[in-house]
């Protein structure tokens, strides 16, 4: 019932925006189609009583209310949470099995099923008025024209649209993955993800929409084709919108079916893409950490590229910034994340930021938040950033104070959140664990839900820079912690994930958690890799192999034949018990790790963490797995 109310609350948005937005850009009144409308939606009513008539009356009450203004989004939040608090209710009785709780569930569930109706109802009454105003604006422009229009807006509505289902569902609780299985229950489809492949599609087999349409035009002997302008620009809009909340990375969505001309609507989804084309290449950056400068205004204790004040000598200039987003661009359209350091302290990042964006990077930024305030975040949002990550180890303002080495600065995290909460940028937090805070890792967790935060990482120290003279937790530790924070996911509306901790998606298989969405534990050299502040190219920031410098090479060039990923693609040459565990395609253990228990630059405590050439054995076993793999005829 959630996911239908939900569903129907967000369609009718969706259709009461579709043609609000044609005639906003025309800068036009409504024509008048209130007798045909309530001709057309009197026939859809009474088609809805009789197939309702055996299972819940449809009563004039419900009926009568699209007369009204449809609810906003604060009237949407407060019924969807008095129902849920009323199903609550029934469930404790049940629980504590209450006879009260026999009478009290048939209550709620007509209540329920109440407002899906209603919500059903408004849907089809905005379908049909949007699709009667918008046979008229075409019988007056055309179809080329109207479709010009449509095609100026599209973005603003499925941008908009989503925005608004989004909003109602995470404010009653819902978190991303819960609303993407939701919604999708309450469809008729195929769907696959291959995530490994970089794709999938979305098939829709039926769409009350379209029938709608076609319902109309047949009654009216209108030779207009609206209803593939709406499938054509609309729909696919809004699929988009809803696939880029989805997916973290960059997503092309292509449209090969449509329900007006081929009876079926898919829409297919390449991730990361240069091109709409299939690609060839099996691994691609989805995600590319760059730190875009070591200056910093905070002196972290674990600090793995052991930042300073002042900037590096040879840092890429605005100029060579652009040239590698570039090339960036020939591989890939990945997630950007703008590290340092401090991001912010470069005077030209909003100018990098922008650049990024315009050429369909999905632009990111890890912050510790000191220089984030209501002006900064709106140049933000004006550049075209996605998504900042806050960094905050505790829950406790003094113990965040000291991890971080400046006072004040758990205050100005904060602050930094709830002014990022204010705009369009999706929020995440980003926690590091150590002895220091392991026992208070639930406490950040309820903090960054307070503060509505999209995103919570869960990052594991790994031993380079600074980060060498903490001591820290250990592998039993690591291992129980992954477990907790993947227990927890369900507790939370925000997302979580381990980060740094290759093992989490055995333990998720293990417990029966949703992979779908994730892709590889490491996914160093495969999916993701690390630029330094002067250019050269790592698998990823705490693995500090210079695999070629932008300046030199081009990064295509270093992501297709740097020998060092391609040992890192080839599962054959891992070592020890990673080699041979059944888990090693999905998890491949942490390669930093084991190169930095084979060298001996990790000794050297607060010395900078500078790119160079292999001192250690990346393909060793991980040195923090517990896990004995299964007898496997594979030797090492």
């Amino acid at each position: 019932m959630e996911g239908s109310l939900l569903y129907h609350m967000a369609m009718v948005s969706k259709m009461a925006a579709e043609s609000r937005v044609i005639l906003e850009e025309l800068k036009v009144d409504s024509p008048s189609v209130d007798r045909m409308l309530w001709r057309f939606y009197s026939d859809f009513v009474s088609d809805a009583k009789k197939l309702l008539a055996e299972i819940v009356p449809l009563k004039d009450s419900l009926v009568v209310p699209v007369r009204n203004e449809a609810p906003n989004v604060e009237e949407k939040i407060h019924l969807f949470k008095s129902l849920s608090d009323r199903t609550r209710e029934v469930e404790e009785l049940l629980n504590r099995k209450d006879s009260e709780a026999k009478d009290l569930i048939s209550s709620v569930f007509l209540d329920w099923t109440k407002y899906v109706i209603e919500m059903r109802l408004r849907q089809e009454y905005e379908t049909l008025k949007g699709f009667l105003i918008v046979e008229r604006l075409a019988d007056e422009l055309g179809v080329e024209q109207l479709e010009q229009v449509m095609a100026r807006v599209q973005k603003k509505f499925g941008d908009e649209t989503v925005d608004s289902a989004f909003n109602v569902s995470l404010k009653v609780g819902i978190s991303k993955a819960k609303l993407q299985k939701l919604m999708l229950s309450d469809h008729f489809i195929e769907h696959e993800m291959d995530m490994k492949n970089l794709g999938g599609f979305m098939r829709f087999l039926n769409c009350p929409i379209y029938g709608s349409h076609q319902y109309v035009k047949k009654e009216l002997d209108t030779s207009t084709e609206t209803s593939q302008l709406f499938c054509k620009r609309f729909c696919r809009a809004h699929a988009q919108s809803m696939f880029e909340k989805f997916i973290p990375f960059p997503v092309a969505v292509t449209q090969p079916m449509r329900m007006a001309t081929d009876g079926k609507c898919e829409f297919r989804i390449k991730i990361a893409p240069i091109s709409a084309a299939p690609s060839k290449e099996k691994y691609v950056p989805l995600v590319v950490s760059w730190n875009v400068t070591l200056k910093c205004n905070l002196k972290c204790a674990h600090c793995y590229i052991n930042a300073a004040e002042t900037e590096l000598a040879d840092e890429l200039s605005t100029d060579a910034a652009k040239m590698l987003i570039h090339q960036i661009t020939e591989v890939s359209r990945p997630l950007l994340i703008l590290s340092g350091g401090e991001p912010l302290m470069r005077d030209d990042i909003y100018e990098i930021i922008r650049y990024g964006a315009d050429r369909g990077l999905r632009m990111g930024m890890g912050s510790n938040g000191m220089l984030i305030d209501d002006v900064v975040t709106k140049k933000l949002e004006d550049a075209g950033m996605g998504t900042v990550a806050i960094s905050l180890d505790s829950s406790i303002p003094e113990r965040h104070d000291d991890f971080r080495g400046v006072k004040g600065c758990w205050q100005h995290a904060v602050d930094a959140i709830k002014s990022l909460k204010k705009s369009k940028i999706e929020v995440q937090v980003n926690s590091t664990v150590t002895l220091q805070n392991y026992d208070e890792i639930d406490d950040i967790m309820a903090l960054a839900e307070d503060l509505g935060v999209d995103n919570f990482h869960l990052f594991f120290l790994v031993p380079t820079g600074r980060g060498t003279d903490i001591e820290d937790i250990t592998p039993q530790m690591y291992e129980d912690m992954i477990s907790s924070t993947l227990g927890k996911i369900t507790k939370y509306k925000m997302n979580v994930k381990p980060s740094c901790a290759p093992q989490f998606m055995r333990v998720s298989k293990e417990q029966g958690v949703d992979m779908s969405r994730w892709v590889r534990g490491c996914m160093a050299g495969l999916y993701y890799c690390r630029i330094y502040p002067s250019g050269e190219v790592t698998p990823c920031p705490y693995l500090p192999l210079d695999l070629g410098n932008i300046r030199e090479r081009s990064f295509k060039d270093i992501w297709f034949n740097s020998e060092v990923f391609k040992a890192l693609r080839d599962f054959d040459q891992l070592k020890g018990k990673c080699g041979i565990c059944e888990h090693r395609e999905e998890c491949g253990g942490c390669r930093a790790r084991a190169y930095g228990v084979t060298t001996d630059q990790m000794d050297f405590c607060g010395a900078l963490h500078e790119p160079t050439t292999s001192q250690g054995d990346y393909l060793a076993s991980d040195p923090w797995c517990v896990y004995q793999p299964k007898v496997s005829s594979r030797k090492r």
